[in-house]
């Protein structure tokens, strides 16, 4: 299970190094864009016309760090009314319920690229196709979907205990 844990943290950081390498660059395009558009009266059409795709697949792509390093939001003052046991089974539930959110999400976002792709939906100005940004994103949730069943798999065997922040393995 080490290796399998080991091999989790560092694709999800992977990930996650892209998305903020992509969010990085158009943060870069976005400030030229500013500036010529003082400056010269020259803007990037680009930059506006793909920033929401673009924003994406930087979030989607940070989603699968999150579940892996489980920094997620967790609600703890239950647990001081139940016994461990009762509220590890809270934990196992609440593991398979984001598992389940997950994927009905990621699902639901196939659906979203197939629908982009079959109607050749594009950016307004420069017409660049939608599709394949949408097909990552949904490639990064099911991504995330598998990552997530890892994590329940640890709460069920209870060695979650630890935060997953250790890339040691």
């Amino acid at each position: 299970m080490h290796q399998l844990d080991y091999a989790t943290k560092l694709a999800a950081r992977v990930l996650a190094v892209i998305g903020l390498g992509v969010l990085l660059c158009f943060a870069a395009a976005t400030i030229a864009d500013g500036l010529l558009r003082f400056l010269f009266a020259r803007p990037i059409d680009a930059v506006r016309d793909v920033g929401g795709l673009v924003a994406a697949f930087a979030v989607a792509s940070c989603v699968p760090a999150a579940i892996v390093e489980r920094s997620n939001i967790t609600v703890r003052f239950v647990s001081s009314f139940i016994s461990p046991a009762a509220g590890r089974i809270a934990d196992i539930a609440a593991a398979v319920l984001v598992t389940t959110v997950l994927a009905l999400m990621a699902w639901q976002f196939v659906v979203f690229a197939q629908q982009a792709q079959a109607n050749a939906i594009a950016t307004w100005m420069l017409r660049i196709p939608a599709a394949p940004f949408w097909w990552a994103v949904a490639g990064m949730l099911w991504i995330s979907v598998l990552l997530q069943i890892v994590v329940t798999i640890r709460y069920v065997r209870g060695d979650a205990a630890d935060h997953g922040s250790d890339l040691r393995g």
